[in-house]
């Protein structure tokens, strides 16, 4: 249709400013508002309750043939009836009249001009809106007869809607306002506040295909409309609705999925959509092991000729990293997550998503706005997403009157970490480019591999056109820091916090690991000598609750903090301001006696993966009573997020729990320290505490034998020997037995192997005697017998098992010195004991033999004893014996 410009060439031809025309196009506007309030007051008594949609009919052809190709540009009609009553009148008076196109069926108002609002209504109610915008026309019938077409024009608007169309009739403009509407992203129109000065009986829109064609005199040959690019087996569907001034609000609603003549809306043609899309990923840095954020840009190229089939609308993308990208952990402190109500994915609000959540920015270029339009990357609310999913993340662009709200999933294999993001349905819109720009640094949320080289991201975008997606791989070279690669090199610190010997004092353990190298698998921790634990009157974590680690706080001894992640900032578990993560003590695990719990709560940002209970098994060494704690495998990924061990610290602080040594010598804390890799690490600490000075050493040592007391007699040996609080432990014993008692080897059969001992298999002939052991530390005293076992000494060793909560060995060794027998014990553990009673047995199992009448002269013993801390107790103690008994019955029977 060509607008006829007679009426405006009769007119004064005189230019107006366009400010004056701006004031009379408001002045027009406004007297025709009056006009439509006297109107709906003079209509109101004709008016019934069923007004409605009486017809609706939609069609897209071309020359009056319809035209059903998928991307093709035909002309778009609309036809709508209302009902009439039986004296021909109007059923009330149309006032809001919105018509919903099909999903992905588009207009694009950027191919022809606007014309400024206030030309739409000049002097005689006419208009001088330039031909060139006009985009199609717009039938009236107020009566019987259908008036003549009237242009539809193409109108310039503010940046709050998409696009803005107007006609004039009567002299009074009507809008008609295109906005994209929530949940399908399909393309709704409506016109508000219609006139009811005239009664309006149909309307039918038509927007021309290629405006070009229709010689309004715009410049370039291109189309406005296209039709869907999917080709679905299902018509399309076209609705109208309609409310009136009579009962506002209350719309009525037909729909069509065919047009007037009858032939569905089944697009078809799809195989003839082009689709050439591509995909760069690239990461921030090219870094290995280092957070990153990510570049993402898909581009597909349209095809805008107004001849051509329009390129097919992106429905699908998949796009797999490679492995070694990851999820970061650091990215995860102080991150927020939006909900589903937050997102309100089905409507056209702004989103109020929490500033926290947001990971980057998106940019969307298409050819049907001036602008492209700009927004935000969320990440969803674990579990709570359109795909009840751990991780997801919410595209939201910003568009004039719009938001588009497409939501996208992220899976994560659960035992390699690989990330794989997902868009599915993607609206039917085209675009030309969209732009992601995750956010970088050191809380970037993704991590590069771990060792350089060109890694392949592998791309699978589908259209709507087709089922089959378009596959290819995207190249991503990390080639900086190559060297951090395989290392591994853990550091240690320990230590006390108060380094007095024999003191009682908090101990700390930090093991810390640099980016780059390999992750840590498990630990193994020896103590020094003498740094024990007080286990006495401590409660022990149920076995019951030990797996779960719900133990009680009696049982707890220290805490824990982790430090997971990549960059500058790890991520603290727990964080800042939560409650520390508690350390208990449990009972017998993989064959030690005793455990450590450590129950992390796998909890931070939005997310919570739960608890992890990491055991540690804590035994001691038999022989200098190291404590060894030994590590399960530490967890190496959780719901597919690895866990990269920064800095782990070990805090026991329960009062009076840790008790120093008294030996200041140097001393180290030793550690064996595994990577997932299959390397070691052996890194230690020093460790030394004073003041040992201070400490007394004074112990006492006392020797009974019983048995007869003639040459040749056999003698049970019994030695006890005490000490007193505050004292240095010991650190060696010799004691040299007085010449009256020879050493018995008639009654050396039976000896234990090396092989047997270590086996715990020791033949019952082998045991010569009973030792029993009583320290502050423990509950119960330690006990067991004696054994003769082989040695590399002309003479076996005397050897005392220890039994009970731990199992300690204390050997010495036999020789002769000056004609006397001596037993030394060259390593005695650094360890309190307050009584330690050596019984060896007499009679046949006896090891001594009297080599003179003990009546005859009192038989002393040499005991030289030497401290942990340097210092010396000599003495010559009596070995008491029955000569006394003996004298006295026989005093008594000559009595």
């Amino acid at each position: 249709m060509r607008v006829t410009t007679a009426a405006r060439d009769n007119r004064n031809q005189k230019e107006e400013r366009p400010m004056n025309r701006i004031r009379r196009f408001c002045s027009k506007a406004f007297l025709a508002a009056v006009c439509c309030g006297v109107a709906a007051a003079v209509a109101a008594p004709i008016a019934q309750a069923d007004f409605g949609v009486s017809e609706f009919g939609a069609s897209t052809s071309l020359n009056g043939e319809p035209v059903r190709q998928a991307g093709a540009h035909p002309d778009l009609t609309t036809h709508i009836v209302f009902p009439k009553l039986e004296s021909g009148e109007p059923d009330g008076n149309a006032k809001n009249i919105s018509v919903d196109l099909p999903v992905g069926l588009t207009g694009n108002p950027t191919v022809v001009p606007a014309c400024p609002p206030f030309l739409l209504v000049v002097d005689g109610g006419l208009n001088e809106c330039p031909p060139a915008t006009q985009i199609g026309e717009v039938s009236l019938r107020f009566g019987e007869s259908v008036g003549p077409g009237v242009p539809l024009y193409n109108i310039s608007h503010s940046d709050d809607v998409p696009g803005l169309f107007a006609f004039v009739v009567l002299g009074v403009p009507v809008f008609i306002q295109p906005t994209v509407r929530p949940g399908d992203h399909g393309i709704s129109a409506m016109s508000t506040r219609i006139s009811q000065s005239v009664p309006l009986y149909s309307v039918d829109v038509t927007i021309w295909g290629v405006p070009f064609d229709h010689g309004t005199g715009v410049k370039e040959r291109l189309p406005f409309n296209t039709n869907p690019t999917s080709c679905s087996t299902v018509p399309s569907t076209f609705t109208g609705s309609a409310d009136s001034w009579q009962n506002p609000g209350v719309f009525h609603t037909l729909s069509a999925n065919m047009d007037l003549d009858g032939s569905p809306f089944l697009w078809e043609g799809c195989d003839r959509n082009a689709f050439e899309p591509s995909l760069v990923a690239q990461p921030g840095t090219h870094r290995a092991a280092s957070p990153t954020g990510l570049d993402v840009r898909i581009q597909v190229p349209q095809n805008e000729g107004a001849d051509g089939i329009a390129t097919a609308h992106v429905r699908r993308v998949a796009v797999a990293f490679p492995r070694g990208v990851t999820v970061s952990t650091s990215a995860v402190a102080g991150l927020g997550a939006c909900s589903l109500v937050q997102i309100g994915l089905q409507d056209n609000a702004a989103p109020s998503c929490p500033d926290s959540s947001k990971l980057g920015n998106v940019t969307i270029q298409t050819q049907l706005l001036e602008e492209p339009i700009a927004g935000d990357v969320f990440l969803a609310k674990q579990k709570e997403n359109p795909f009840n999913s751990t991780f997801a993340i919410y595209l939201v662009a910003h568009g004039p009157g719009f938001y588009l709200k497409i939501p996208g999933k992220l899976d994560v294999d659960k035992q390699t970490g690989q990330l794989t993001t997902v868009f599915e349905d993607t609206p039917q819109l085209p675009f030309e480019e969209v732009h992601l720009d995750f956010r970088g640094g050191p809380t970037a949320p993704l991590v590069t591999p771990d060792t350089c080289g060109t890694y392949r991201t592998h791309v699978e975008i589908t259209s709507w056109a087709s089922p089959h997606p378009v596959s290819f791989d995207n190249p991503m070279v990390i080639d900086e820091n190559c060297s951090g690669g395989g290392s591994f090199k853990p550091t240690l610190q320990a230590g006390v916090a108060s380094p007095v010997a024999g003191g009682i004092s908090p101990l700390t353990i930090r093991i810390r690991r640099q980016d780059g190298e390999q992750n840590i698998s498990r630990l193994d921790v020896t103590l020094p000598e003498g740094e024990l634990a007080k286990l006495k009157g401590v409660e022990v974590c149920p076995d019951a609750l030990a797996a779960t680690g719900n133990c009680g706080k009696g049982s707890q001894v220290g805490i824990s903090t982790t430090a997971i992640g990549t960059g500058a900032f790890p991520l603290f578990v727990p964080q800042p301001g939560k409650d520390p993560t508690a350390l208990y003590l449990a009972g017998p695990y993989k064959g030690a006696p005793y455990s450590l719990i450590t129950k992390v709560p796998a909890q931070s940002g939005p997310f919570d993966f739960g608890v992890i209970v990491v055991r540690t098994a804590i035994n001691v060494d038999p022989v200098t009573t190291q404590v060894i704690a030994k590590t399960d495998p530490l967890p190496q990924i959780l719901e597919g997020v690895p866990i990269s061990y920064r800095d782990v610290r070990i805090e026991v602080q329960k009062p009076d729990f840790t008790v120093n040594p008294t030996s200041c010598e140097q001393r180290f804390v030793t550690t064996t320290i595994s990577s997932i890799d299959g390397a070691t690490a052996h890194p230690s600490a020093p460790f030394k505490v004073g003041d040992c000075a201070s400490l007394d050493f004074a112990p006492k040592l006392a020797f009974k034998v019983k048995g007869g007391t003639n040459r040749g007699d056999y003698q049970a040996l019994t030695a006890t020997l005490t000490t007193h609080k505050h004292e240095a432990n010991i650190s060696r014993v010799a004691v040299t037995l007085p010449h009256s008692e020879f050493l018995a080897q008639e009654h050396i059969r039976t000896i234990c192997t090396r092989v047997q001992f270590a086996d715990k298999n020791c033949p019952d002939g082998s045991i010569y005697g009973f030792a029993k052991a009583t320290t502050p530390l423990l509950d119960k005293p330690l006990e067991g017998p004696v054994y003769l076992r082989s040695s590399s000494n002309p003479l076996p060793d005397l050897v005392a098992t220890l039994n009970g909560q731990f199992d300690i060995e204390l050997a010495g060794r036999i020789d002769s010195v000056n004609g006397g027998i001596r037993n030394t014990f060259e390593v005695v553990p650094d360890a309190p004991v307050s009584r330690f009673v050596l019984k060896m047995k007499g009679g046949e199992k006896s090891l001594l033999v009297n080599s003179r009448n003990l009546c005859k002269s009192t038989s002393k013993a040499e005991v030289k004893m030497t401290g942990q801390n340097g210092k010396r107790a000599s003495s010559r103690p009596v070995v008491r014996n029955s000569c006394g008994k003996k004298a006295a019955r026989a005093k008594h029977r000559r009595s």
